[in-house]
């Protein structure tokens, strides 16, 4: 038999150092804020919003409390490309300051 196994519950690259979990602070910063490189070996990322909701662009622009995607606090896991992550742009959607968390995994 020939088939790839991978295993179903991937230990994200966070558990050291050299691609560790981030946690970014998103205000309202005009032309948004991203996160820090990522691990060359990262195939996708599992974020999620903290504190108030946050809009987001993938597409260069840069998000305004009218342009993005609106993602609502505390409603789960999102998972995102490494290449969606890092093009990814954040703002504050209201006046609160938000928290974005994101695991890095590399299977």
């Amino acid at each position: 038999m020939n088939s790839k196994i991978t295993n179903l519950y991937p230990i994200p690259n966070g558990t050291s150092a050299i691609a560790a979990d981030q946690a970014l602070a998103v205000d309202d910063t005009a032309g948004g804020v991203q996160f820090s490189a990522l691990h060359a070996n990262t195939r996708y990322v599992m974020i999620d919003v903290q504190i108030a909701n946050v809009r987001v662009t993938f597409d260069g622009s840069a998000p305004t409390t009218t342009n993005g995607h609106i993602l609502v606090a505390s409603q789960g896991l999102l998972v995102l490309s490494a290449k969606a992550a890092a093009a990814a742009k954040f703002i504050e959607d209201t006046t609160t300051d938000a928290v974005v968390h994101m695991s890095q995994f590399t299977d």
